[in-house]
């Protein structure tokens, strides 16, 4: 595992775009998490709250729940 921070070049870009968006409230800090998971080059964003990152799909990051996860986990055993 890995920790990612969102590059500071890109910060002012994750604003914009949630302006542009209307992201406010609690959305931003999911929208924040999908911009760094986007920066780091991630396959796949894990959490409960799907409906809240479909937007790292346009980045072909997947988004699983955590059972999701674990089972493609087993699979790959």
């Amino acid at each position: 595992m890995a920790v990612h921070d969102l590059p500071a070049a890109d910060r002012a870009g994750l604003l914009k775009a949630a302006a542009q968006d209307a992201i406010a409230g609690g959305r931003i800090y999911d929208a924040h998490i999908a911009e760094i998971a986007r920066a780091a080059r991630a396959d796949v964003i894990v959490t409960d709250n799907r409906r809240h990152f479909l937007a790292a799909l346009r980045h072909g990051i997947r988004v699983e729940t955590p059972a999701e996860f674990l089972a493609a986990l087993k699979r790959k055993r």
